[in-house]
């Protein structure tokens, strides 16, 4: 009896040293042959027989994307890694649908923001303005939704606007305008707080035609909120000055341009300056070579208000925001809207710097809402 004991007692230790090197080289040695496949690009169906195939356990991830759904766009563990037999492995697929990413519009100028936007096929949101020491009046400083956002087409995109620095001591900085166009040039000078002093063309060859050259004070130039700033920009073409000559005259010397007058029309110069009597030339180029303001050229103007047609039901509403610039003396305001049912003046009134503008207006089919301040243009943008 003694000896069967003593040989099941061995028997026992043996099965259980092959059963312990069996499953040591199982977990440290055996199961790593599996190799994990590139899986990237492939469809959803073929991912997962690919990897079943093979003895592996997929586990999936819907993420949002522009890339068509069904798409795998990532997998862990990476292509190559090597892992036991019935490992698992997650791969991430696209939803599809209608999204796409949004773009980076940080440190962009509003205008080539806005561009971006449209171009795109979203929509531009709300748009808050601050000041901000560090970046240049008009200039994007963040957005919502933020990069790398994958938003569905047609999204807003709201805009944090750069004021720039805060004024000190009533005094900002003339902003660099070099190497931009006109129009960008008016804008960021109204952004500012400024005032557009007018254009002093030079003729060059050596600055393409229509770009800012300097400006009058210099970039940098400290100057007080609501003083004027002049744009020197490049011409290509020198044209002679007008002259003017009293209609009725016995001789035109060669090279003049006679200027056909019409009726003097009442002027008002800003949001609530004195009204004077210009006589305006039918000829608005002319006009402005001689630097008379006309109905189409000067924020100032009266203009008509046409009375909006009687049109039933609004089809959208436009959400208008906008915070004023800092400024040293209230300046007059000036909001109007133009849709289907004719010119409507929404505000008009007296504003403080820093004040926040908050309108909800409803219009018809589209609207164009055009923002005024100090009898300046200062803003335009269109509703659908």
């Amino acid at each position: 009896m003694g000896r069967i004991f003593r040989w099941a007692v061995v028997l026992v230790i043996l099965v259980m040293l092959i059963s312990g090197s069996v499953a040591f080289y199982t977990i440290f040695f055996g199961g790593k042959d599996l190799v994990i496949p590139p899986l990237r690009e492939m469809s959803v169906l073929d991912a997962v027989d690919e990897a079943e195939r093979i003895g592996l356990e997929v586990k999936i991830e819907q993420v949002d994307s522009s890339i068509p759904a069904g798409t795998v766009l990532a997998q862990w563990p990476e292509p190559g890694t090597k892992v036991r037999r019935d490992k698992n492995i997650i791969i991430k697929i696209s939803r599809g649908g209608n999204k796409r990413a949004v773009p980076d519009l940080r440190g962009m100028e509003t205008a080539q923001a806005l561009k971006k936007i449209q171009e795109l096929g979203f929509t531009a949101g709300d748009m808050v303005k601050i000041n901000d020491d560090s970046r240049a009046a008009g200039t994007v400083i963040a957005q919502n939704p933020a990069v790398p956002a994958v938003v569905d087409d047609e999204a807003k995109i709201d805009l944090l606007l750069s004021l720039g620095p805060v004024p000190k001591d009533g005094r900002v900085p003339v902003p660099d305008l070099a190497q931009r166009n006109e129009a960008d040039g008016r804008e960021l000078i109204a952004q500012s707080g400024l005032k557009f002093g007018g254009v002093e063309y030079v003729s060059t060859q050596n600055t393409p035609g229509g770009m800012i050259m300097s400006t009058k004070p210099k970039a940098g130039a400290m100057v007080r909120l609501g003083d004027s700033v002049k744009l020197v920009v490049a011409t290509n073409q020198k044209k002679p000055e007008p002259k003017v000559t009293p209609p009725g005259s016995a001789e035109t010397p060669s090279g003049t341009t006679t200027v056909e007058q019409q009726p003097a029309q009442t002027v008002q110069v800003g949001p609530a300056g004195p009204v004077k009597t210009v006589i305006t030339p039918k000829d608005p180029e002319v006009a402005g070579a001689l630097g008379i303001p006309t109905a189409s050229t000067s924020g100032g103007v009266q203009q008509e208000v046409h009375p909006p047609q009687q049109v039933s039901g609004a089809t959208g509403t436009a959400k208008i925001r906008y915070q004023v610039p800092p400024i040293t003396k209230p300046m007059g305001l000036k909001i109007e809207m133009v849709d289907a049912t004719g010119t409507k003046s929404l505000l008009a009134r007296d504003v403080k710097g820093g004040e926040y503008i908050t309108l909800d207006a409803p219009f018809v089919s589209e609207s164009v809402v055009t923002i005024y301040l100090g009898g300046e243009f200062v803003w335009q943008e269109r509703y659908r």
